[in-house]
């Protein structure tokens, strides 16, 4: 006797009766069977800091010893794996994660190339958290490290740390929400583990395993492979501890004031976060062409650059031999020209020399960009011409006068952070033009890459679709003008496509925030400004409080209308008649009206410019 004849003749022969048992079947079907969630097509891990040279290697193998000193064969990311050769990807100039990332994913370049910078608007330097502050490209992200503690904790310990990033990018991606195709997540404590001195290697054998685990558990539930790509935003030179160049000393020797403002050509500011193999110098304009040939002579110099005063599209490169060059671009076309005064600070003659032959420079000698990317992709100093000029126009609304590149046994570092360095073992930086400072990875088990750069390497990939709008579940604020604004290369936003249907004005404020999609779209803002209370001094019983600083409180009602504009998502014109004290640091607090009740929606800290105008960067 079978089961299916039992089930058969157990079977209820009235139609009526049949039917709702087997509307009863189905429905239990339905609670008892495991609903299968659509997971992502692609996963694109963001790894901070891997250099192409370890990736390379590791693909090849690489001999290494295990926690008992044993010998030990380490490869990983390989043919039988299913993935591609890696490929080269050039960072920008500086070499630094906040630029890279941010011309990666094409976002509105970022008010400086780190996060303490210097704002010729404001005349002041602005310092953020560089622990717990978040840029856009990391707000992008479906998984980052958002807690402060943790992003701090991985300079001590950064395996840990990494560790629980892939425990947590491996739990979002399961639990990815609905529609997200492309899944981006952000690494970040590679590159604290190379800081302090960590192997790579074995973190990458790490990633290695976790994403072949995820590889069969994808095959088993979704039929086929799991598309992964490996993006990283610079390299790192593994070249120790490095001395501590003395920059401060040498400015201040040559008469110069290091200072957070410039008033005079003997002022100097040197934003400086980390520990870093480059140096930023901001200084009196018309100061640029003494000040660059001294710096040539600082001890600890690989190449000093400079945008020379008076050229819109003239650079200055030296180097501590006395070879200097001109570098010049033609932003109409894109194209470069590189002309040696005297020796070759670049070693690029040899490249002149073949792009000549080639007939690939033109009677003026100026080639194309990606002429130029292809003839020096594996230089000493890659891509240098084109990393120059951007370092100067493009990668930041804020650019320096001067940049130096350090020699790798070199560092750029404040006396505090060094001290405290010498407490942990320190073992790699990054951020000069070299190739080892500078090259990245790029590396698809889906598709073969090629070598690229930051400002390139969206091409390959459809310009990263799908990023994750996090305007619609954040609370944030910021004042903008048009100018910065068409600096975004990537469009994503409604405010990215039609700047042009903004009205002439010279300031506007965006507010996003989800409570905001659950209001009319002409709802006003309440908004209150005042000068920030900082560290009050203790008073006696005889002494009154000071008064509290004035404010200014007005309305911003309707917003202007984009087409295509998110619930969540406001812009506002700056009244024409605000008007504050010039170069001076302000607190904004938005209140949002609902119900007759007054909501506090957020609070952000602006600066003005010389006329008194909120400026955001």
């Amino acid at each position: 006797m079978t089961l299916g004849a039992d089930l058969a003749r157990a079977w209820p022969k009235n139609k009526d009766v049949s039917r709702w048992m087997f509307l009863l079947l189905l429905t239990v079907c339905f609670f008892i069977t495991p609903i299968t969630q659509a997971v992502p097509r692609r996963l694109i891990v963001c790894l901070d800091g891997v250099a192409y040279r370890d990736l390379k290697a590791l693909q090849a193998g690489v001999a290494d010893t295990n926690f008992w000193d044993q010998p030990v064969q380490r490869q990983a990311f390989t043919a039988a794996e299913g993935y591609y050769p890696v490929s080269r990807m050039v960072s920008t100039f500086p070499s630094t994660s906040d630029v890279a990332w941010t011309d990666i994913f094409g976002d509105r370049p970022l008010p400086g190339y780190q996060r303490t910078y210097f704002s010729p608007a404001a005349d002041a330097t602005i310092i953020e958290n560089g622990v717990t502050s978040s840029m856009e490209h990391e707000r992008q992200m479906h998984r980052q490290v958002e807690n402060g503690f943790l992003r701090a904790i991985a300079y001590i310990y950064p395996i840990n740390v990494f560790d629980y990033e892939l425990h947590t990018m491996t739990q979002s991606f399961w639990q990815a929400p609905e529609g997200v195709t492309n899944f981006y997540a952000y690494v970040r404590a590679s590159d604290d583990a190379q800081h302090m001195e960590r192997d790579i290697f074995y973190l990458l054998a790490k990633l290695d395993r976790r994403l072949e685990a995820m590889r069969t558990r994808y095959r088993r539930q979704e039929g086929r492979d799991l598309e992964i790509l490996l993006i990283s935003d610079h390299g790192h030179n593994h070249a120790g501890r490095g001395r501590r160049v003395q920059v401060r000393e040498f400015l201040t020797a040559a008469g110069y004031r290091i200072s957070d403002t410039i008033n005079s050509a003997q002022d100097v500011v040197l934003p400086t976060v980390g520990i870093e193999s480059w140096v930023e110098v901001h200084n009196w304009p018309a100061e640029t062409p003494t000040l660059f040939q001294k710096l040539t002579h600082l001890d600890g110099v690989d190449l000093v650059t400079a945008a020379i005063p008076d050229q819109a599209n003239g650079f200055w490169v030296a180097n501590a031999f006395g070879e200097r060059a001109v570098i010049e671009c033609n932003p109409a076309n894109d194209s470069y020209r590189y002309q040696p005064e005297q020796g070759d600070p670049l070693h690029y003659l040899p490249v002149v020399a073949e792009l000549q032959q080639r007939h690939q420079l033109d009677t003026a000698g100026f080639a194309p960009a990606e002429v130029w990317a292809a003839a020096t992709m594996t230089n000493h100093y890659p891509l240098a011409l084109e990393r120059i000029a951007r370092a100067f126009k493009s990668v930041t609304l804020n650019p320096a006068t001067i940049l130096i590149s350090l020699d790798n046994r070199y560092v750029n570092v404040n006396w505090l952070v060094d001290k405290g360095s010498r407490l942990v073992s320190c073992g790699s930086t990054h951020g000069g033009l070299d190739d080892i400072n500078s090259t990245g990875i790029l590396l698809s088990n889906f598709t073969p890459t090629h070598d690229t750069t930051t400002r390139r390497i969206a091409r390959q990939f459809g310009e990263f679709p799908g990023v994750r709008p996090y305007r619609n579940f954040e609370t944030g604020a910021e004042w903008f003008n048009t100018r910065e604004q068409t600096r975004v290369r990537i469009p994503r936003t409604a405010l990215d496509y039609h700047l042009n249907q903004l009205p002439k004005s010279d300031v506007f404020l965006r507010v996003w925030s989800p409570r905001l999609a659950g209001v009319s779209p002409t709802t006003s803002l309440q908004v209150t400004i005042q000068k920030p209370v900082r560290f009050v001094q203790p008073q006696t019983r005889h002494q009154k409080p000071p008064p509290p600083a004035p404010k200014i409180e007005l309305i911003l009602a309707t917003p202007v209308a984009l087409p295509g504009q998110t619930a969540s998502e406001r812009v506002y014109v700056c009244p024409p008649d605000l008007v504050l004290q010039p170069q001076t640091e302000y607190e904004m607090n938005l209140v949002l009206p609902v119900g007759g009740k007054n909501l506090p929606l957020l609070t952000i800290n602006f600066h003005t410019d010389g006329t008194g105008r909120p400026v955001g960067y």
